[in-house]
Order: structure tokens, then sequence, then C-alpha cells
């Protein structure tokens, strides 16, 4: 059995990624219109900074049961976290009730907001976070081309190291 050379290796795994993230940029970044999204209001019962630089932020209404995240993704984060946890803020938000994920170690389903208001006054618009999803799944796309592109050029390399010997 031939052994295979680091180029190929490296062009099967550049390869695999470019795939990988094609296939994340297909299906992401598809924000529900705002017709489909659910509207809770009230205060706010508990928010958590979570992930490894606390940019993710789940939290919780008092007198409802829903938990919702929102993601790095949507920007502003200290913004967003000052907003969740002003003491008798009216928080308004929009959500696909219809998905939902649950983090590993976490036992509650979380819903992704798709729109931030405290007091009547917009922290982050549905509009916004539409596009900052659209910005992130477009870069998935990118580096998914990117790394098709040095796969090819790994196997290029390859062949023509092997047409030299």
């Amino acid at each position: 059995m031939k052994k295979y050379s680091d180029k190929k290796k490296s062009a099967l795994i550049c390869c695999i990624l470019g795939i990988g993230l094609l296939i994340m940029f297909s299906i992401s970044g598809n924000v529900p219109n705002r017709v489909n999204l659910t509207n809770i209001e009230g205060n706010i019962d508990w928010v958590k900074a979570t992930g490894k630089r606390g940019d993710t932020l789940r939290f919780k209404f008092q007198k409802n049961d829903t938990h919702l995240v929102y993601h790095s993704i949507g920007g502003q984060i200290s913004k967003a976290h000052s907003a969740l946890a002003k003491n008798g803020g009216l928080i308004s938000i929009l959500y696909d009730q219809t998905d939902s994920h649950s983090p590993p170690f976490d036992e509650n389903s979380y819903h992704t907001i798709y729109e931030l208001i405290l007091d009547g006054v917009t922290v982050r618009s549905h509009e916004v976070l539409v596009e900052k999803y659209a910005a992130n799944s477009r870069l998935a796309g990118w580096m998914g081309l990117g790394c098709l592109f040095f796969s090819g050029l790994f196997l290029l390399a390859d062949s023509k190291k092997k047409n030299a010997n």
C-alpha cells in the first residue's frame, strides 16, 4: 500500500474543512422574517455571560420558562448585557419559537433572539442582526473556498514533486 505524503494529507484535511465550511455556509445565516418570530416582553429574571470570552448571553424572563440566548455574532455584547441586566428595565425580544438548541452540560433548550429592545429603545434591531448573521455565513463560505483552493495547491505541489522524481 502506498504511503500518503504530507502534502496529500494536508490537501485532504483542507478539502474536508472546505467542504464542511461550504455546507455550513449553505445552511447558516438564515434569520426568520419578523412575522415568523415570537415576541416576549417583560422583566429579566437572570442573565449569564457564557463562552470562553463571556460573549454569549443566556437569559430568562420572569414568569416565563423560555430560555433565550444572544449570540456573539450579534455584536455589541456589553451593550446587550447592560440592557438585559438593567434592574426594572422592560425588555422586548423576538425569537424563533420553532428553533432551539441545548448547549453541552446544560439541561435547558435555548432559543436565539433576533431583536432586543429596552424600555422602547432598540438595542439591537432585527435588521442589524439579519446582516450580522448573513456576514458570518458569507465568511464561512469564503473560508471554505479558500480551504479548497489551498487543497488544490497542495495537490499541485505534490504532483510536481512526483514529476520531478
